[in-house]
């Protein structure tokens, strides 16, 4: 394990441990609102991993932004609702989701390499990742 694989498992810990309270996974909705935004941090460090020049920082930065929006949006939207309202926790879920996504997206982007060769009567896909 290189030094840079190190420091981020230490950091999705303790970003973890500080932004998500342990009894709030166990919990249901934090768990859905944690896992999907999670998925859309990690698609969207992806996105940014392979179509812009961004820096690491910067790619985990909008790609935690991004995953977050969905469930922002459904936290405004359960806001103008009267048997409804806007959730801390919920919205606390989705940062920690979207973030833990966009780093473990950034650490296997950042080692995976997918190239495709196209031929005259064939097309080739080849993916090597490297531990």
């Amino acid at each position: 394990m290189t030094p840079d694989m190190k420091y981020s498992a230490l950091f999705l810990v303790f970003a973890f441990m500080l932004i998500l309270p342990a009894n709030s996974l166990a919990e249901t909705d934090k768990a859905l609102h944690f896992g999907l935004s999670a998925v859309f941090g990690a698609a969207g460090e992806s996105v940014l991993h392979h179509k812009t020049q961004m820096g690491t920082a910067e790619r985990i930065v909008y790609g935690t932004i991004i995953g977050s929006l969905p469930g922002l949006a459904k936290e405004i939207i359960d806001s103008g609702r009267t048997d409804n309202h806007f959730s801390g926790g919920d919205m606390a879920a989705n940062i920690a989701g979207a973030l833990i996504g966009a780093v473990v997206a950034n650490v296997v982007n950042n080692r995976i390499l997918i190239s495709v060769d196209r031929g005259e009567k064939k097309v080739s896909v080849s993916m090597q990742f490297d531990f």
